[in-house]
Formats: C-alpha cells, structure tokens, sequence
C-alpha cells in the first residue's frame, strides 16, 4: 500500500485558560526549542489539553469523517493538520499540498468582487493565471454566482460565501483537502452537489477529512469516522458503527429508559462521620480519566476516615450518560483511623467507548455511610469497534466436547 499522505501519531495541542500565563509559557515553550529541550508532557497550572494522543492515517482517495459535540477537538486537529498550529506532542506527517475550508470567508477579500477573488484564490492555490482562465467558467457555473459575479465580495450572504469557497477549492484535485462545517450554511441542492464533487475528488486521488454536525453529510462521503471526545479518540472505524457508539456516549439512545424504571434514583451526597473520598486513575497526567475498552482499569483511591471503622464495603458505580446504570463492583476495605490510601484493580473493563460518571462511596450494614454522585469522569476508548458491541463488552471461552 501506498504511504499515508496525512499521518498523526499521539498528536496533542494545549492551551492555557490564562492569557497572561499562556504568554509565559508560549515565552518558555519557545526557549526549550531553540534549545533542542524535549517539550513538556505534563500540564502546568491553567493548562489543558485540547487535544490528546490522537493518532490517523489517511491515503489518497479516501474520506475519513471526524465527529464528536463541540468542544470535542474537531477544528484544533484540522488547524494542526493545516499547519495553523503547532502540535506540543506527538507527530505529524503530510504528503501532499494542504487545501482548507474552516472559516466562512476565510481569505476572500471583502472588498475585491467575487471574479477577483477567484483569480486571488487561485494564485494562492498555485494556479497560473492561464489555469485559472480555464477554470473560472467552471466555478462560476457550479456556484450559481453569475449575476453577483462582479459585486464586492462584502454584500454576499454567508451562503454565497460558502459556494464561492467551495467551488474555488474543489475546482480541481489536490492532494489533501480539510473541510470544516461550511457545507453547514449551503441549502441542500447546493450541499448535495457539493458531495457529489468530493466523491469526483475522491476517484481522482483527493484525500479529505470532513467535520460535520450533519450526519447525512458524513454519512454519504465518509469512508471511516474517527470519534472525538474531551480531546481525546474514543473509537476509529465504520461510520455506522461509530455514530452508534456517538449516540451511546451522549445518552441519545437511552432517552425511553427513564419511564422504565431503568435509570434508579440514588441518594443525595452524604458523609455521615467519614470523609470525603477521592478517586483517580494511576495513570500518571494527562491520561487520568481515559481507559481502555478490555483493558485493566487501576484507580487510586484515597479517603479521610474519621470514625472507627475497621471494615466497610465500597461500591462503585459506573452510570451512562443519560443517568443509566450500566453497572457497579464491590470490594472490602481495611481502614484505619486517618488517611487511608488503596490501589483499585478491574481485571477487564468491558464498558464500550464512551463517557461514564463513577459514583459510589462507602456502605455499612447495608446503609450508605458515604455517598458522592461523581467521583470522576472516565472516557473509554475503543481501538477496533465491532459490530453490534453494544454499551458492555462480554467475554466468554468454548470449549469442544466429545459427542454422546
């Protein structure tokens, strides 16, 4: 097989939540690599990352859709890709000439008219003049722009916007194209056409990653999705399969239990004479709340006692998003006056991708003595999502007998 032309390996980008403090550290990030200093891993005060651990590949010709809710990471790994950021962990690798489509009017020149756009747009796409002479009868006609052709670009709608962009970008094939969301302002005969153009750069070798909140959209030029959560790749697989796993995560397709009787009412937070319980991973940071669908899941645990209780029973609860629960473990713990820390091992975690709530405390004589609705979030992630997985994973052994 032919090598990747976009290849992302853990690729991360954070940020800070203090202006004054991202400058600093900007300052500090900057002397580190003039020095050839290894970048740091660990977040520093105010920091979080935007985007984690994101590794894809993607070969000419195909599709790979990105989705996720806002928030998730989308547009950071486009701008990554696109070279409009630097990436503070992980790798990346491109090809190929990168072509975008991100921001409505990106570029377009307010007060040239859209005829003059399409030659400055050209130029910087690397079209000679000649080229674009060929070309621009094509735009113009795909666009639907003919009579607001010589107007300044400054009176269009956002919707001639997104047709003059999109038609100067997709006029002929290149390497890699990004697309984020401006089919989004286009009616529907214009985003079907639209479509139909990515799949005729699809066949002639145009590799595109397309971020849409529109699931028809995805669902007709995407090959394979990726899944983005919190910054984090939940799954990567069949775009079928990885809307499923998008619904569970956000609760979508929970809605009908409630009347059921499926989503139990818990108590309110209490602490009757313990103290409050912390829960984490041992993962060391950023990781802390991501896990693995299969994989081991060690917590760290860490409580106040302060009564006398040699012995007690802890329960955790492991709930969906829509307030679901999916399912709880129990375990006896020894603790001693003061503070008590405990290593928390589950051999197999057979949740599905996705975001989960861990509730859960302490019980005593079958009576919570310790209650706290959200010990922490956990996202899992799944590498190879299967058909018909479901929100838990069961694993099971055949064994041959001899036939009677």
């Amino acid at each position: 097989m032919a090598s990747p032309v976009i290849r992302c390996t853990d690729l991360g980008k954070k940020y800070s939540r203090s202006a004054i403090q991202g400058l600093r550290y900007g300052v500090s990030d900057a002397l580190q690599r003039l020095l050839r200093m290894a970048p740091r891993q660990r977040l520093r005060p105010h920091e979080f990352w935007a985007l984690r651990a994101v590794s894809l590949e993607l070969h000419a010709g195909e599709c790979l859709g990105v989705i996720g809710p806002n928030g998730a990471g989308k547009s950071t790994l486009l701008k990554l890709i696109n070279g409009e950021l630097r990436p503070d962990a992980g790798t990346l690798e491109r090809g190929g000439m990168v072509t975008s489509l991100m921001r409505l009017g990106h570029g377009l020149q307010p007060l040239l008219t859209g005829r003059e756009n399409i030659y400055v747009k050209c130029m910087a796409l690397g079209f000679s003049q000649l080229k674009t002479d060929q070309l621009i009868n094509e735009i113009v006609t795909f666009s639907g722009l003919e009579t607001s052709l010589d107007r300044p670009v400054k009176v269009y709608s956002d919707g001639m916007y997104a047709r003059l962009e999109f038609s100067i970008a997709t006029a002929s094939p290149v390497d890699v194209l990004l697309i984020d969301e401006v089919l989004a302002v286009g009616d529907v005969a214009f985003q079907m056409r639209c479509l139909q153009r990515l799949e005729a750069l699809k066949r002639e070798g145009t590799a595109i990653i397309f971020v849409s909140h529109s699931e028809m959209n995805v669902r007709y030029i995407a090959d394979r999705c990726l899944l983005l959560e919190d910054g984090e790749a939940l799954a990567e697989g069949e775009t079928e399969l990885l809307y499923r796993k998008y619904y569970e995560a956000t609760g979508f397709l929970d809605r009908a239990l409630a009347p059921m009787g499926l989503i139990p009412k818990m108590p309110a937070d209490l602490a009757e004479g313990v103290g409050q319980m912390r829960l984490s991973s041992f993962l060391e940071e950023p990781f802390h709340r991501l896990a693995k669908t299969g994989s081991p899941l060690i917590l760290r645990l860490e409580m106040e006692n302060e009564s006398d209780l040699s012995s007690a029973t802890l329960r955790l609860q492991f709930f969906g998003t829509s307030g679901l629960l999916l399912g709880s473990l129990e375990c006896l713990l020894v603790m001693v006056p003061g503070g008590n820390v405990w290593r928390l091992t589950v051999p197999f975690l057979g949740l599905a991708a996705g975001r989960y709530r861990v509730g859960g405390g302490i019980v005593t004589a079958h009576r919570w003595r310790l209650y706290q609705s959200t010990l922490m979030e956990l996202l899992v992630m799944e590498e190879h999502p299967a058909e018909g997985q479901g929100l838990i994973r069961l694993e099971a052994a055949v064994e041959s007998l001899p036939r009677s």
